[in-house]
C-alpha cells in the first residue's frame, strides 16, 4: 500500500472493507477493453456482473491521491514556505549552495516553493506513478522545469553520484510524510535513510523536530465507542456483556477524530497534556523504531482514566520559531491569546486551522485506572515503526514494563466499526426499540431478527418471546452473537441462521425485527436490505420497523467540502491540472454520495429538512414498481451552498421512530446537531454557489427495486428559473 493513502484508509476503513467484500478478483475483458467484474448489490444481496472501465482501479487510485484537504491547508503551506525560506537563506548566508531534496513531492508544491525561495538545485522524488507524471506537468506549467529535477522513485531507491539520481547529497531536506499518528506513513525510516544516504552533515531539515502529546481523560461518552455495555431497560439488565468483551484491548487501528468538535463538557481531563515522545528530525539524535517512555505525573483531578487524547506538533525551523500544531481547540497555542480577547472556545474553534489529513486520536487504555489528584502516576507510551499505544499505572515505577501493541481478542472490534459500537451503546435509541418490542412480544412470539450484530433482537427473549431466529451471514458478527447468547444463557431459545437460503418458513415465525443494520451497508439507505429480506414473507407477518423515510437538508459545510474542492491557484502556484486529473478520475470511480460522521463537521442548514422518499416496509418490495420523484427545495437563508446531507428515519410502529440524522430540530441558518453513532450520506457540489432566499435546489430521486439501484440528483437554481 502506498504510504500516502494510509490515512485515507483509516478514516474510511469501514467503507473500504465493505467495498472489498463487494468486489471479487474474477473478471473478464471485452474487446472494447472494458471489464466485467462480479459485484454484490448491498440492497438486494444479489451478485451480478458489472461493466467497468478497464482502468477503474487506476482511476480510483488517482482519485484517492487528492490528499483530502491537505493542499487547502493554508497554515501548513505557509509554515513550510517560511521554514524553507529560512533554510535556504541560512545556507546562502553561510556561503553554501542550497541544494534541496523534496521527498514525496506530490504535486510538486514544496519543490516550487524552494525554487521561488532561490534554491540552487532541487531534486524531488515521487513513487506514485500518476502523480509523478502530473507533478512534471505542473512544474512545467509553472515555469520551474529548469530548476526542479523530478525522480520517479521512492526516496529509499535514490542513488547519489556522477551517474546517479543526485550528483551529490543535498543539504536541505523538505518532506511531509506524516499522518494522524505522525509516524504512520513511515516517517521514521524515511528520515533515517535520508540522513544516512542522501544528506550531507549539518543539513537543515524541514520540519526540524516533532512532539507527540498525550492527555489522560475520563469520559463515559468516549468509552461508548470502544466496548459494548450491557443493555438495560427500566433499570433492569436485559443483556449482559461477557468478560471477554470487557477485558479486550479494543481495535488495533487508531481512532482518529476531530476532537475540537467533541463537547468539552463530555470529558474530564485528569492530566494536563504531556509531551510523551520527541523526535529530532535533524539527524543529530537517532530515530528509533521501537521506543518506550515513562512520565511520572501528578493528576490535576481525581477520576477513572478511560482513554488518552493524542496530537502532535512540528517545529519547522532550527530556531524553534515556527510551530505547526495539531492540538484540539482547548489546547491549541492560539487559543489563550484569543480567550484573552474575550472569545469563547466555540468561537475560537471557527478560527483555528481545520484539518482532515491530520486529526487528533483516541487511545483506549487496556485497563480503566482510578487516579487521585496530586498522587503521582506513571504514564507510559510505546511506539514501533508505525504505531503508538499507551498504558497507565497508578503508582510511580522505576522500570518500564514491556507491553505488546493492543489487538482485539473478542471479535467485536473486528466485526463492527466504532460508530456501530457506539450505536449499540446508545441508551435512548435502545429504549425506543425495546418499547416497540414490548408492544409486540408475547409468550407465543417467535421472532426472526434480520440485522447484523442484532443484540436488541436478543432482548426479545428476555421480554418473554418463545424463540428467536437470528440471521448472521458474516462469520465475525456470528461469533459475536454466539458469545452474547452463551453469556446470557439464551442458547435454548436462540437459533442462529447462517445463510439467507436457510431462513425459517413463514409458518414458524410471527414477528420480523431489524434495527436495521448490515455490515455491508456503506450509506444508510443500503440498510433497506432489511426490506428485501422481510419481503420473503407475506405482509401478514408483523414487523419492526414498518416504514423508512429518506430525508435530506441543504447545507453549508464549514470545512468538509474541502476534501473534494478544486485547488486552482494554491499559494501562488497553478495546480489546475491536478484538479482536472482528480476530478476526471473521481467521476469514473467514486460514488456521488459518500458516508461521513457529520457530527465532526460543522454545517449550517440552508433549508428545512425535506422528505425525499417514504418506503412502506410492510409491502413486498419485489412487487413495487420503479419510483421516480422530483421536487424543488426552497433555500431559506443565504450562504455558500456546497452540499446536501442525507439520512434515514425508521418508523418502528405508529408512535415510535428512530432517526439517523439530526438530534434536534433543524433551523435554517443554524448549525445542525447530528447523531454521533451513524455516518450520514453526503453529496458535495462540484461548484460552490452563493445562494439566497431567491434560490432553490432541484432534487430528483430514482429507485429501481428489481435491481436495487438508487440514484440522486441535486442542482442549484434560482427561483425565477423554477
Amino acid at each position: 500500500m502506498c504510504y500516502r493513502h494510509r490515512n485515507f484508509l483509516r478514516k474510511n476503513k469501514w467503507k473500504e472493507m465493505s467495498m472489498l467484500k463487494f468486489y471479487f478478483n474474477r473478471s473478464i475483458r471485452k474487446q472494447n477493453m472494458s471489464i466485467f467484474g462480479q459485484s454484490k448489490n448491498p440492497l438486494t444481496g444479489t451478485i451480478a456482473w458489472e461493466e467497468k472501465d478497464e482502468n477503474y482501479d487506476y482511476y480510483q487510485e488517482i482519485a484517492r491521491s487528492a490528499f483530502a484537504d491537505m493542499l487547502h491547508d493554508h497554515e501548513r503551506n505557509e509554515k513550510y514556505y517560511m521554514a524553507l525560506k529560512k533554510a535556504i537563506e541560512r545556507k546562502h548566508q553561510n556561503g553554501e549552495e542550497a541544494n534541496v531534496l523534496d521527498i514525496g513531492t506530490g504535486t510538486g508544491l514544496l519543490s516550487m516553493m524552494a525554487a521561488k525561495c532561490g534554491a540552487d538545485s532541487i531534486t524531488a522524488c515521487e513513487a506514485f506513478t500518476p502523480m509523478a507524471k502530473f507533478a512534471i506537468k505542473i512544474i512545467e506549467e509553472n515555469g520551474f522545469e529548469d530548476k526542479i529535477k523530478l525522480i520517479h522513485k521512492r526516496s529509499t531507491k535514490l542513488t547519489v553520484g556522477k551517474d546517479g539520481d543526485m550528483v551529490k547529497r543535498a543539504n536541505i531536506l523538505v518532506t511531509e510524510v506524516f499522518d494522524t499518528e505522525l509516524i504512520g506513513e513511515g516517517a521514521l525510516s524515511t528520515f533515517r535513510h535520508a540522513h544516512e544516504c542522501l544528506l550531507q552533515e549539518n543539513s537543515i531539515v524541514v520540519p526540524h523536530s516533532a512532539t507527540i502529546w498525550a492527555q489522560v481523560i475520563e469520559s463515559s461518552s468516549i468509552c461508548a465507542w470502544n466496548t459494548i455495555h450491557p443493555i438495560q431497560s427500566k433499570n433492569k439488565h436485559l443483556l449482559n456483556t461477557s468478560h471477554c468483551v470487557k477485558s479486550c484491548s479494543g481495535a488495533a487501528a487508531v481512532h482518529d477524530i476531530q476532537l475540537t468538535q467533541f463537547p468539552y463538557s463530555a470529558f474530564k481531563p485528569l492530566l494536563s497534556p504531556q509531551p510523551i515522545f520527541r523526535f529530532d528530525l535533524s539527524g543529530k539524535s537517532p530515530l528509533l523504531n521501537d521506543e518506550k517512555k515513562c512520565l511520572q505525573v501528578k493528576p490535576i483531578a481525581s477520576g477513572i482514566a478511560h482513554a488518552i487524547f493524542m496530537w502532535w506538533d512540528l517545529v519547522m525551523d532550527v530556531d524553534n520559531e515556527i510551530l505547526l500544531s495539531c492540538a484540539p481547540v482547548w489546547e491549541h497555542p492560539d487559543t489563550k491569546p484569543l480567550q484573552d480577547k474575550g472569545l469563547s472556545l466555540e468561537e475560537i474553534a471557527d478560527l483555528i486551522p481545520w484539518r482532515d489529513h491530520w486529526m487528533q486520536a483516541i487511545y483506549y487504555l487496556p485497563v480503566e485506572t482510578p487516579v487521585t489528584v496530586n498522587n503521582e502516576i506513571s504514564l507510559i507510551g510505546y511506539h514501533d515503526e508505525y504505531s503508538l499505544w499507551f498504558q497507565l499505572i497508578n503508582e510511580s515505577i522505576t522500570e518500564i514494563p514491556d507491553c505488546e501493541r493492543p489487538i482485539c481478542t473478542c471479535y467485536v472490534h473486528i466485526a463492527y466499526c466504532r460508530t456501530r459500537i457506539g450505536q449499540l451503546n446508545d441508551c435512548t435509541r435502545n429504549e425506543k426499540y425495546i418499547r416497540a418490542l414490548e408492544k409486540k412480544v408475547t409468550p407465543d412470539t417467535v421472532c426472526l431478527c434480520l440485522s447484523d450484530g442484532c443484540l436488541l433482537g436478543l432482548t426479545a427473549v428476555k421480554l418473554g418471546a418463545k424463540k428467536i431466529f437470528v440471521l448472521e451471514t458474516n462469520f465475525l458478527s456470528r461469533e459475536c452473537i454466539k458469545m452474547f447468547v452463551k453469556t446470557n444463557g439464551l442458547s435454548e431459545k436462540v437459533e442462529i441462521v447462517e445463510s439467507t437460503d436457510d431462513l425459517p418458513p413463514e409458518n414458524e415465525i410471527n414477528l420480523i425485527f431489524g434495527e436495521p443494520y448490515f455490515i455491508t451497508s456503506i450509506v444508510l439507505w443500503e440498510n433497506l436490505y432489511f426490506w428485501y429480506l422481510a419481503s420473503r414473507y407475506s405482509h401478514k407477518v408483523q414487523r419492526i420497523p414498518i416504514a423508512a423515510t429518506l430525508m435530506g437538508v441543504i447545507v453549508e459545510f464549514k470545512d468538509l467540502h474541502k476534501i473534494r474542492a478544486p485547488l486552482g491557484i494554491c499559494e501562488g502556484f497553478d495546480l489546475s491540472s491536478f484538479d482536472k486529473l482528480i476530478q476526471a478520475s473521481s467521476d469514473k470511480s467514486d460514488s456521488p454520495i459518500e458516508a461521513q460522521p457529520l457530527w465532526e463537521y460543522p454545517a449550517k442548514a440552508l433549508s428545512l429538512p425535506f422528505v425525499i422518499q417514504k418506503f412502506d416496509l410492510t409491502q413486498n418490495v419485489n412487487e413495487h414498481g420503479n419510483i421516480n420523484s422530483s421536487q424543488n427545495v426552497p433555500i431559506l437563508t443565504s450562504g455558500a451552498c456546497n452540499g446536501v446531507a442525507l439520512w434515514v428515519d425508521w418508523q418502528l410502529d405508529s408512535e415510535i421512530s428512530v432517526s439517523s440524522g439530526p438530534t434536534a430540530e433543524v433551523q435554517a441558518g443554524k448549525r445542525i446537531s447530528w447523531d454521533p453513532f451513524t455516518r450520514q450520506g453526503v453529496h458535495l457540489f462540484k461548484d460552490i454557489t452563493n445562494v439566497t432566499e431567491q434560490s432553490i435546489i432541484s432534487s430528483s430521486f430514482h429507485f429501481a427495486p428489481q435491481c436495487g439501484n438508487i440514484k440522486f440528483d441535486f442542482s442549484i437554481l434560482s427561483r425565477n428559473t423554477e
